[in-house]
């Protein structure tokens, strides 16, 4: 396949992952690369207007390949495709925000960490987008691409003023990095959010939080989080394997069956079915799960 070939194969959402596609990308990694800094660079210069494009699916791809290419040059681009206000984030790539972000940011990172901390502080951002910041800070500590020193003190400052207190996700991202880095030397920080009311207690419950502070569960070596294999990141998704991609099962005829019996005079109708409210993005996933609607199956 040529550039121009894989590109416009990458560019439309058809229900099957672009597998032929993105083999060819990873194969041709120096001739596309350029192409896919042009990309993120132009996103990333007006990303409210890309992210009006329906089913556009070349975004989502440029980040994995660029991730697994581990292409420092995309680096400060991305951060800035994710600074956009509101919700852009979600229409330029839906849930890869809350599942695959993180580890993007990590795997592209150069060495500043300006750019991360101006995100994360940056109250007209996405929360969401400015958890995945937190959280791929220690996707840097844990690929030794960051030290624990140096995340703590950051981690610190933003307890200590450069994070708004006001309650947001980013709060309770942060908690939950602090929990899984472990930094028990925190704790105090940790505890003084929740006296403040600024943590959602169904997404990060403080005794959960204490405890992994105490007991942290030990990681493994190769558990760093970056983006290793495109492929595998992505080939499992559910939206490229929904039941409309499915082969139709063939139907049987219908047989002809005789009409109802006439119903005894006791018989009552059934009600309607009665809808219950609409679940707002930030209200609790009815699934039980403790999370936000908009984290778990609001996805």
């Amino acid at each position: 396949m040529t550039i121009t070939e894989i590109l416009k194969d990458l560019e439309p959402y058809t229900g099957r992952f672009p597998m032929d596609a993105i083999r060819a990308a990873i194969e041709q990694r120096e001739a596309i690369t350029p192409e896919l800094l042009r990309l993120v660079e132009a996103i990333a210069a007006n990303p409210t207007e890309v992210a009006k494009r329906e089913d556009y699916m070349l975004p989502v791809f440029a980040l994995y390949l660029l991730a697994q290419f581990r292409e420092k040059r995309a680096y400060p681009h991305i951060v800035r495709m994710f600074s956009a206000p509101g919700e852009t984030s979600y229409h330029l790539v839906g849930a890869t925000v809350a599942e695959g972000l993180k580890h993007i940011f990590a795997s592209v990172y150069d060495g500043n960490p300006a750019p991360l901390h101006g995100l994360i502080e940056n109250d007209e951002a996405d929360e969401y987008v400015r958890d995945a910041a937190i959280n791929a800070i220690v996707v840097l500590e844990r690929s030794a691409q960051m030290p624990r020193a140096e995340v703590i003190e950051y981690f610190r400052s933003l307890f200590h003023g450069r994070l708004r207190r006001t309650p947001s996700f980013a709060w309770d991202g942060l908690v939950c990095a602090v929990a899984d880095l472990p930094a028990p030397e925190l704790l105090a920080e940790v505890r003084q959010t929740y006296a403040e009311g600024l943590i959602d207690e169904s997404v990060a419950d403080l005794a959960g939080i204490e405890r992994d502070l105490a007991a942290p569960k030990p990681g493994r070596p190769e558990d760093h989080g970056l983006v290793t294999d495109a492929i595998s990141e992505m080939e499992h998704w559910a939206c490229f394997h929904s039941e409309d991609s499915r082969p139709i099962e063939p139907v049987e005829p219908e047989v002809p069956r005789p009409p109802p019996s006439p119903a005894p005079p006791a018989y009552v109708a059934p009600k309607p079915l009665v809808r219950g409210p609409k679940v707002g993005r930030n209200d609790p996933c009815p699934c039980g799960s403790g999370k936000k609607y908009k984290k778990c199956c609001g996805k």
